[in-house]
C-alpha cells in the first residue's frame, strides 16, 4: 500500500510539473521547472549561499552549481562575495530574474486558481496534515 501511496504522490507531482511547464511555454518563457524552483527560493530569501540554497531546494551541490551556472548565462541570477565569509558566494536574482519571476508567479497563481475551483479545501487541508505527518515519519529513516 505504501508503494501505491508514494506512486500517487509522484504522479501528482509529475502532472503538476507538466501543467506549469505547459503554461510557461504558452507564454514563450524558456525556463525549466528546476530553474523556477531556484528563482522562487531566491525571491523569498533574497541572498543565500549555495549550501543554504541546496538545502532549501533539496538539491545536491553539484546539480545546483550546474543550474546556477546555466541561470547566470541567461542573466537570471548572479553570485557575489559573501561579506562575512570570503570563501563563500551568495546567490541572488538579477533584475531580469526578478521580472521573470514576477511574470511566472502570475501564471502559476492562475493555474492554482483554476485547479482550486475543482478541489474540496477540507480534503486538501487533511492531505497537507497527513503529508506533514508522513514526512516526519520517513525523514529519519
Amino acid at each position: 500500500m505504501l508503494q501505491t501511496f508514494v506512486h500517487s504522490i509522484l504522479q501528482t507531482q509529475s502532472f503538476y510539473r507538466q501543467i506549469i511547464h505547459r503554461k510557461i511555454r504558452e507564454h514563450n518563457i524558456d525556463v525549466t521547472f528546476e530553474m523556477l524552483h531556484i528563482m522562487r527560493r531566491l525571491n523569498i530569501a533574497a541572498k543565500v549561499n549555495q549550501q543554504e540554497l541546496a538545502n532549501l531546494t533539496y538539491k545536491d551541490k553539484s546539480s545546483l552549481s550546474y543550474l546556477i551556472k546555466n541561470m547566470e548565462k541567461r542573466g537570471l541570477v548572479k553570485r557575489e562575495e559573501d561579506p562575512t565569509d570570503k570563501r563563500s558566494k551568495l546567490v541572488l536574482l538579477t533584475k531580469k530574474g526578478e521580472e521573470l519571476h514576477d511574470e511566472i508567479r502570475i501564471i502559476i497563481e492562475n493555474v492554482y486558481s483554476e485547479i482550486e475551483k475543482n478541489i474540496n479545501k477540507e480534503h486538501i487541508q487533511k492531505c497537507i496534515d497527513y503529508m506533514k505527518e508522513f514526512t516526519e515519519t520517513i525523514k529519519d529513516n
